[in-house]
């Protein structure tokens, strides 16, 4: 039979024991508690910049627009034309005639025979071929315009040569008046006429490119014609301009463009030209001015366009990484850079009220063109005052501005880093990359700037 002092020892020993296995499991639970709570929480995401290829579409629709006005008939008549489409003319020049009866108009089809020569035959093979490379199955106003400059190629072979042959043609034409008409100024004489007649390029916006507003219809007719009714048009100013409508893609990158370099892909005509960059509403458009071929296109409308946009780069980041940050604005004059420092020098006054000045270094985290961006911190009073040291010029410090950025962190703590947007995806964006004082290709940014503050270290 077991004594008194082993049965303590026996107690004592069961009591160890289970101490000990407390503790254990105490902290088994606690290490597998731990675990699972790490699991859940969000770990430091890092994210290395990458360079992707922008291939853009390069192709744009661009309406034409001319000085151009409407010369009308002054009595009702038959109007035999005697310029070919697209001939300059000179004021006072004869351009058609009215006849006020059909006479004159049956007396032609007897006397005036052609036969079409091989050039007025290549003109039309080559307007045949301009359209049908630039055709697209279904697209019925190219059909249209087809037609139309057909036509303007038919009646004004026979047209021609009206004026050489107008008083053959007038010999037994019986009775009947001929009024012979002038035009009323120098330029372009043009048969092409459509629904955007008079358009100025400041009135250009998405409706202009709506087809089904749009019409055109050739100005030669053998019907009886009104007095008052157009006759031609005549084109006054050989300047004129192209306003292309830009996808938003095109539009962001061309934006900083101040010149275009173009393909017309009607007849291949390639040229380089000055070009404003510009959003009306909700569409995007490129406006060039021109001063030569406007000849070619007298018949045209709208031509398509190819911009050489010579395949561009940016780097893509996450949409999440993107953080806004607000900067006090200084000229960029008052920035001091001084022993391989740069800052501003502070005009305070102390307590006898006497002048001072005292140089901060800060980082400026962006130049535009007049303002520099510096950190709100170096200001340690809004309205503060800085001088330019050698001239001694005061500025008050008080206009702040934002910028877009990412927290770069390639030195182990978050640093601010400004951005420039080209193009936006759902969850990324493409900046441009090369910009001074931006991020570039491999570095490492926070790819969620909710989750971390400026100057925080960075753990893993």
């Amino acid at each position: 039979m077991p004594t008194a002092s082993k049965l303590r020892q026996r107690s004592v020993k069961r009591k160890a024991v289970n101490i000990g296995s407390a503790i254990f499991i105490f902290l088994f639970a606690y290490i597998i508690i731990s675990f699972l709570l790490s699991l859940r929480k969000p770990q430091p995401s890092i994210y290395e910049v990458q360079k992707i290829s922008l291939a853009t579409n390069n192709l744009a629709r661009a309406v034409v627009v001319r000085q151009e006005q409407n010369v009308l008939t002054e009595a009702s008549g038959y109007v035999n034309f005697y310029l070919k489409n697209g001939t300059r003319v000179a004021k006072n020049e004869a351009v058609f005639s009215v006849d006020d009866s059909r006479s004159l108009h049956d007396t032609q089809k007897e006397k005036l025979e052609y036969t079409m020569s091989e050039e007025d035959i290549r003109e039309i093979k080559d307007s045949i071929a301009s359209h049908a490379r630039t055709y697209q199955s279904g697209d019925s106003s190219n059909l249209q315009d087809l037609k139309t400059d057909l036509q303007t190629h038919i009646v004004n072979i026979i047209d021609m040569y009206r004026l050489e042959n107008l008083s053959k043609i007038s010999e037994g034409s019986g009775s009947g008046a001929l009024q012979l008409c002038k035009a009323p100024d120098a330029g372009i004489v043009s048969f092409f006429t459509d629904s955007l007649d008079g358009l100025t390029a400041d009135a250009v916006d998405a409706s202009t490119f709506d087809d089904s507003k749009y019409s055109s219809s050739t100005l030669f007719s053998s019907e009886l014609r009104e007095a008052g009714s157009t006759a031609y048009k005549l084109v006054t100013n050989e300047t004129w301009s192209l306003v292309l409508k830009l996808s938003e893609e095109q539009f962001l990158a061309l934006s900083d463009s101040t010149e275009l370099s173009f393909t017309i892909t009607d007849d291949n005509l390639s040229l380089t030209a000055k070009a404003s960059i510009y959003r009306k509403g909700d569409a995007y458009f490129a406006r060039i001015n021109l001063n030569k071929y406007l000849i070619r296109y007298i018949n045209k409308r709208f031509l398509v366009v190819s911009i050489d946009m010579r395949q561009s780069e940016g780097l893509k980041i996450p949409r999440k990484a993107i953080i806004e940050k607000y900067f006090y604005v200084v000229p960029k004059q008052y920035i001091v850079y001084t022993q391989g420092k740069t800052g501003i020098t502070v005009y305070e006054l102390d307590e006898n009220n006497e002048p001072t000045y005292q140089f901060y270094e800060t980082e400026v985290y962006y130049f535009d063109d007049e303002y520099a961006y510096i950190d709100d911190s170096v200001i340690q009073k809004h309205g503060q005052f800085i001088i330019i040291p050698h001239t001694m010029n005061q500025y008050q410090v008080s206009t702040m501005k934002s910028l877009e950025g990412v927290y770069c962190i390639n030195k182990g703590y978050a640093q601010f880093r400004m951005i420039s947007r080209l193009f936006e995806g759902e969850d990324y964006i493409i900046v441009k990359q090369g910009v001074d004082r931006s991020i570039s290709v491999y570095d490492f940014i926070w790819e969620d700037a909710s989750t971390l503050k400026e100057d925080q270290l960075i753990t893993r």
